[in-house]
C-alpha cells in the first residue's frame, strides 16, 4: 500500500503532491506500484528505491537532521525548476520527505512559486504537512531572488 498523498491544487497541467515515507525504510516494489497505477511519474524520494521503480522517474534528494543550508541553495533551485517544468509538461510529481525538517514541503511551496503562485498561498497549499516550521527566512531569499 502507498503512503497517502497530499496533492496540491495547482496550476497544471500537471499535479504536484507531498507525501511522508519512513525513516530509513527503503521503498517497497509494492509502494512504488501502488504509486504508479495513481498515475504518480516523477518521485523525488530521500529513501533508497529498489531497482524496480514500477516506471516512475526516481529523482534523489536525501533527507538532512537539519532543514536546507544555504551550501545546498543552488541544487535545490535547480530542482525546483525541473520540477516547475514537469508539471508544466503534464506530468505528476509527488515530493517525498522522511520526516519533519520541511524539506519537501519547502521543496513543494518552491515548485509553486516558480509556477507562478505567490509565496503564501503556496505555502497554505501544501497544508503544513510537515512537524516543523518550513524554514521561512531561506523562503523569502529564494522568492527575493527568483519570484
Amino acid at each position: 500500500m502507498a503512503p497517502a498523498l497530499h496533492v496540491i491544487a495547482g496550476p497544471g497541467p500537471g499535479q504536484l503532491a507531498t507525501m511522508a515515507h519512513p525513516s530509513g525504510e527503503p521503498w517497497t516494489a509494492g509502494e512504488l506500484g501502488a504509486l504508479a497505477r495513481a498515475g504518480v511519474q516523477v518521485l523525488v524520494c530521500a529513501a533508497e528505491p529498489p531497482a524496480d521503480s514500477a516506471g516512475i522517474e526516481l529523482i534523489s534528494f536525501p533527507d538532512a537532521a537539519d532543514p536546507v543550508r544555504r551550501e545546498e541553495a543552488t541544487e535545490v533551485v535547480a530542482l525546483a525548476a525541473r520540477l516547475a517544468q514537469e508539471v508544466r509538461a503534464g506530468r505528476f510529481v509527488v515530493t517525498e520527505s522522511t520526516s519533519g525538517p520541511g524539506r519537501s514541503t519547502l521543496l513543494a511551496v518552491m515548485t509553486l512559486v516558480l509556477l507562478g503562485i505567490r509565496p503564501g498561498e503556496a505555502l497554505r497549499r501544501t497544508g503544513g504537512r510537515t512537524s516543523t516550521e518550513v524554514p521561512r527566512d531561506w523562503l523569502h531569499d529564494f522568492v527575493a531572488t527568483h519570484g
